[in-house]
């Protein structure tokens, strides 16, 4: 023990005894300093703090009890050791020297062996105490910093501790809760019923395990102290044992979940349903058709599915603008979901917007007689509703609109083929019944016969004569513009448009769902590429000033086996550098075709073409696709472009794809930018290409068609597109 090292404070009004003391002390090898009386012995231990004081008993200026009580009375003598050293042995001395805080005494004359041997195990005592109570406030600094809620018990399963986490979500400080019961302050609800959920502590105390809210925990929230705060939390709790094994209490660690799960609710509820309208979407309405169709058939068991496509809402679109449409559309979507929910004649109702003005409502276990009548009754309600839209530039201008919708109804009966059990099928059905009610002057329900579909063969008639003339279609085009330089060449992207019989242009939409349900979106997509290809051919100004072409290949000519080939001839009888040509695929089509995706991006970009995907982030997809395909442009979806400036989950959406796309050297788009609100957020995220109406509208690209079969011939240049 001669090299064990303390600092002593000797405090003896007798010399002779401070030096006899301080020498075999030392020769100890303690450090060792002198007072000569109690309130020397406070003042030095205030300003040296020693680890030990030897203390005489009886001192005239301040004994040594009186100098020990008040030294121990100071918040950082705590912990600190007196032995006093005295001649008195009476049991009342003991006593009033303990009450002043003595740790021990020692008797005169001095046993230095005792004397030596009582210091060196009081201070290891205290070094011990010492490093136990550091441990502890450290544990504690480190439950009260951490961003859970912990919360301690006893073996009983009375609270012993709570961090500051735990008294913000639960309203209990450490003090109010301590010795309560776990239940009382850790208040769980059902929050549908709002009825109390035991924690089951009792079940960690006798099992011994970690256990955690696992029934029904989705609905489980922990309730504030003040009644009127909920927060969704995940927690466990786990047993505590000593150094034998034994359990003396319980640890509960839980973590406000409640922004993650409202995040995750919002991404869910935005995977299932339409942004704009916030009813249902075409891809969850297509699963729960679906669910339905492939339900065992019973006679007595019938189905409806309505097609809804408002009538006139072109005009309010084109004369207006799409702000108005949109609000117009949010405004009839309001009013459907209002009408069906007053309708009781059905078990369940699915209302969705399937795009554009297009709405499909499947009413399940409903008879053909009470989806009739809810039919006529939404057809009355939209009929009746007026729009109201104030010009924003012209305060004092406001329109009225009365508009209208068609319905096409589908019985889903024990009738159906099994060749049209499938949503597929039963939609286009419902959509040739509801072109029908269009047909019979609009506003009105049309329920499907077998005859409706001659309405889709006409417009298979159209489009193969105007196919055979070379006459009736007409390419467009719409300017993609780069964010990053104002003078960047010209990137634009190739849209096709037909004239029906009259020799008006017919609506997109309708020309080309016909043709991709009758498999001639093959042949329309060749005819855009050879058409694009040879006016390009034939415009040598507007060539040199383009730098990217962009064309459209559908799901559908993916899938022929033919048309791959077809393409590679195209491309190889053009004067037109094949890196100014892109192809676009959608994520939709990437996805349920991969292998063929694959198979035709690897084909096209040997030759030196571009590939775009279009439409990302439809589906929430997984960006591992992106990794298995040579992708050069990402176009983002334009749903969720057109909110990312009201929105922050777009906004988050949108940031997502856009910096992973560029970690992975793949060059974004942004579709649908309709606004100067839209255009900042998107120079916020550093897009790279920008494409709507604020940027362009799609404007004429040729006068007439032209073929390969042609002898190209340069021509003088004209004028710059």
């Amino acid at each position: 023990m001669a090299d064990y090292q303390g600092h002593i404070l000797v405090v003896d009004d007798a010399p002779l005894m401070r030096k006899v003391l301080a020498e075999i002390l030392q020769k100890f090898g303690y450090k060792v300093k002198t007072a000569d009386n109690g309130q020397q012995a406070i003042d030095y231990f205030i300003e040296h703090r020693p680890e030990l004081i030897l203390m005489d008993a009886d001192m005239p200026t301040l004994d040594g009890v009186t100098a020990c009580q008040r030294i121990k009375s100071l918040p950082e003598a705590k912990y600190l050791p007196v032995i006093i050293v005295t001649a008195y042995v009476g049991r009342e001395w003991v006593d009033k020297a303990y009450a002043a805080g003595a740790t021990d005494y020692v008797t005169k004359p001095v046993n230095w062996d005792v004397l030596r041997n009582r210091i060196h195990y009081i201070l290891q005592a205290k070094r011990a105490e010492e490093a136990l109570f550091d441990e502890k406030e450290k544990a504690q600094v480190t439950l009260a910093s951490i961003g859970d809620g912990v919360i301690t018990t006893d073996a009983k399963g009375l609270i012993e501790y709570v961090n500051p986490i735990a008294t913000c979500l639960t309203g209990w400080s450490h003090d109010e809760a301590r010795g309560k019961p776990i239940n009382q302050v850790f208040s769980l609800i059902n929050e549908v019923s709002k009825s109390p959920v035991h924690f089951p502590i009792e079940e960690c105390l006798e099992s011994r395990q970690v256990i955690e809210l696992t029934d029904d925990g989705d609905n489980i929230v922990l309730q504030h102290r003040n009644g009127q705060h909920y927060f969704a939390i995940e927690d466990s709790a786990a047993p505590i044992q000593d150094r034998h094994g034994n359990i003396i209490g319980v640890v509960l660690v839980f973590h406000d979940m409640t922004e993650n799960r409202r995040m995750t609710q919002k991404l869910s509820f935005q995977a299932k349903h339409d942004a704009l309208t916030t009813l249902f979407n075409r891809h969850e309405f297509n699963n729960r058709l679906h669910d339905v169709l492939q339900q065992p058939r019973h006679q007595d068991i019938e189905h409806a599915l309505l097609y809804l496509d408002l009538d006139q809402f072109k005009i309010v679109n084109d004369t207006c603008g799409h702000d108005a449409g949109d609000q117009l559309l949010k405004d009839v979507a309001i009013l459907l979901q209002t009408s069906v929910n007053e309708f009781n004649s059905y078990a369940k109702a699915t209302l969705a917007r399937l795009g554009g003005d297009e709405f499909a409502l499947l009413l399940e276990q409903c008879k053909l007689q009470d989806a009739l009548l809810l039919a006529h009754k939404l057809c009355d309600d939209v009929q009746n509703l007026r729009f109201f839209w104030t010009d924003e530039k012209n305060k004092l201008t406001r329109r009225v609109f009365k508009i209208g919708i068609s319905i096409g109804l589908m019985p889903i009966t024990d009738r159906l083929s099994d060749k049209t059990t499938n949503q597929k099928s039963v939609l286009a059905m419902a959509d040739a019944a509801c072109y029908a009610a269009k047909n019979a002057g609009r506003n009105n329900v049309h329920i499907y016969k077998d005859t409706d579909l001659a309405e889709e063969i006409e417009w298979v008639s159209v489009i193969n004569n105007n196919l055979e003339k070379n006459t009736g279609f007409h390419l467009f085009y719409q300017p993609i513009n780069s964010l990053k330089d104002s003078q960047y060449p010209k990137f634009y992207e190739v849209l096709l448009r037909m004239d029906d019989r009259q020799g008006h242009l017919a609506p997109p939409g309708a020309f080309l769902s016909t043709a991709a349900r009758y498999n001639l979106m093959p042949t329309l997509d060749l005819y855009v590429i050879e058409q694009t290809l040879v006016w390009i051919s034939h415009n040598p100004v507007r060539l040199q000033g383009l730098n990217l072409c962009s064309i459209n290949i559908s799901a559908y000519s993916l899938a022929d086996q033919n048309f791959l080939k077809q393409v590679k001839s195209y491309l190889l009888k053009t004067h037109v550098p094949l890196n100014k040509i892109c192809f676009e695929i959608t994520e939709t089509t990437a996805i349920s075709n991969f292998t063929g995706a694959q198979h035709f991006i690897q084909e096209i970009k040997a030759l030196g073409c571009k590939i775009a995907m279009d439409d990302f982030g439809t589906g929430i997809s997984a960006f591992s696709f992106l990794k298995k395909l040579p992708i050069d442009f990402l176009k983002i979806d334009g749903n969720l472009i057109r909110h990312i400036a009201d929105d922050e989950v777009n906004y988050a959406m949108v940031k997502s794809i856009n910096d992973i796309a560029h970690l992975m050297n793949i060059e974004t788009i942004a579709e649908f930018v309709e606004n100067e609100d839209i255009f900042n957020k998107l120079q916020e995220l550093n897009v790279d290409y920008i494409q709507g109406f604020w940027v362009g509208k799609p404007q004429p690209l040729q006068d007439g068609p032209i073929t390969l079969n042609q002898d190209i011939e340069v021509q003088q240049p004209t004028e710059v597109l």
